[in-house]
């Protein structure tokens, strides 16, 4: 693995906010300097940390990293996609449009105040406002209408249409304490989790506390700190020097590369593809080139190369298995350089240019595609985005033919998260131009027979299948890193959870 290297806490303050953890307990940061491993703070870093400690604002995998720790939803989501019991313990279907939900009794949050139904209401209202700082949780919350309090322990929600994953999208919905709405969310933080927030240092480091009156079982965690270091050479040498417990977000071939290390990797719920934009390139209109393109590339070496392993090749579907839906008759598209060529010359698509847009994150993953397209007579080159940039090229318009991006459809595991390739808006290019599946996708969202809704999905997959809808890559993995004297806990959703973390 090569030489162990050291960098200072002054250095390591300078460029992810990791300095002498303290926190509450005035502890050494590491097990060299002093201090026993239930003192010592749980140092969780990755390349960022949330942009905001308001839930309804931390959108990415890091702000679901810290909401975690801090925040509770009515509903978590175990390992099947089913609806477990959170803040809620019961709840029950009233009619197609409204759930009834009894709240756990003795909760109070880290302000001291009481959780209660006035509570989930109070939040309710606060994403269906028109802030538009909250417009993407709101959207996924789908068709969610209203909320009203029967008793002090009882709730009702409703919605506009029947919503099949109401309890999925509910489990996104993090209350926060009324208490601080009136201050400001997105700097502090009062929630019902395991932690509460000692110190918040924006984009460098988060300090956690354990919360002893917290419903979630005590942990072997009494503090931590989440804290970001953007370079992930940095990242790693803090990992290795022992100043860090765990990281979040190293590339693949890194990761594979730390053999002293314990890798835990997970399904992260998401299918890697290319989107083909016909309204950029009129030849992805045609089914031939769509279908040249998922043979002109190798999934299985795509996975080893791209993914270091961290990954499976995908059925030609985006959905993985134990997801409603998911088609086991599907087969994925092999590996076919002659095949593809045929197609591409028969389709006058031969010389075809090509390039694709991703962001830094997934360079070398498109650099990797671009190179199969190359060898088929393709042209194509990969041009990096910045994050806002390249979310309005996926989200609006785009002037590059083919995206890389990942589909996440682990937050709500289910395939209403990817709602790209359904009905859209005035003026949204299409990502996928087929009336059928669009039908399909909008019945699937009403639909609330679970056997009848898991055919619509299968309809759906046969369907961007048949007609190649998009070029079929990989189903990724995420990749945590820690050392072997730690236990990381993770969620259902593949999420760290420091409450059922320890380290020797």
């Amino acid at each position: 693995m090569g030489e162990v290297l050291f960098l200072s806490r002054r250095r390591l303050l300078q460029l992810g906010g990791l300095a002498a953890l303290t926190v509450a307990t005035g502890c050494a940061t590491s097990a060299e300097e002093g201090g026993d491993a239930a003192a010592t703070p749980f140092v969780f870093a990755s390349t960022s940390i949330t942009n905001s400690l308001d839930p309804l604002i931390a959108l990415s995998s890091v702000g679901t990293t810290f909401t975690t720790q801090v925040y509770d939803p009515l509903v978590g989501l175990g390992a099947e996609g089913k609806a477990e019991p959170a803040l809620a313990t019961a709840w029950k279907q009233v009619d197609d449009l409204t759930v009834e939900f009894t709240l756990r009794e003795g909760v109070v949050f880290h302000e001291g105040g009481a959780f209660d139904a006035a509570a989930v209401v109070a939040n309710i209202e606060r994403v269906l406002s028109d802030n538009p700082a909250f417009a993407a949780r709101k959207g996924e919350m789908g068709f969610l209408k209203g909320a009203e309090a029967v008793d002090a322990k009882t709730v009702r929600i409703t919605t506009s249409e029947p919503d099949p994953v109401l309890l999925n999208r509910l489990s996104r919905l993090h209350i926060v304490d009324p208490a601080i709405f009136a201050k400001d969310p997105a700097k502090i933080a009062s929630g019902t989790g395991p932690f509460k927030v000692a110190k918040y240092e924006v984009n460098k480091s988060i300090d956690l506390e354990a919360f002893p009156r917290s419903w979630r079982k005590p942990g072997a965690v009494a503090s931590a700190r989440l804290v970001a270091i953007p370079d992930s050479g940095t990242l790693t040498t803090a990992l290795r020097s022992g100043e860090i417990d765990a990281v979040f977000g190293l590339p693949p071939a890194v990761a594979a590369q730390l053999k002293d290390f314990t890798v835990q990797a997970p399904p992260a719920g998401s299918c890697a593809i290319l989107s083909m934009i016909p309204a950029v390139e009129e030849k992805l209109g045609d089914k031939n080139v769509r279908i040249a393109l998922n043979l002109a590339i190798d999934k299985d070496e795509f996975v080893k190369e791209g993914l270091s392993g961290f990954g499976e090749v995908p059925t030609g579907q985006l959905l993985q298995p134990g997801y409603p839906g998911y088609d086991e008759s599907l087969k994925g598209y092999g590996f076919d350089v002659a095949k593809a060529k045929e197609l591409l010359a028969g389709a006058g698509a031969d010389g075809l240019t090509l390039n694709i847009a991703t962001t830094a994150l997934f360079k070398q993953q498109a650099e990797i595609a671009a190179g199969y397209l190359t060898a088929v007579g393709i042209k194509s080159e990969v041009i990096i985005q910045d994050l806002a940039t390249f979310i309005t090229s996926l989200l609006g318009k785009s002037e590059v033919p083919l995206l890389y991006w990942q589909t996440d459809y682990f937050d709500l595991k289910d395939i209403a998260s990817v709602s790209r390739f359904g009905p859209q808006p005035k003026g949204v290019q299409s990502h996928f131009e087929n009336d059928d599946y669009t039908s399909l996708f909008a019945k699937s969202g009403t639909e609330l027979d679970p056997d009848a809704r898991a055919a619509t999905i299968r309809e759906m997959a046969g369907i961007l299948n048949e007609e190649a809808g998009v070029v079929f890559l990989a189903w990724p993995k995420t990749v945590y890193v820690h050392g072997k004297d730690v236990d990381l806990g993770l969620t259902p959703n593949g999420n760290a959870d420091l409450a059922d973390s320890k380290k020797s």
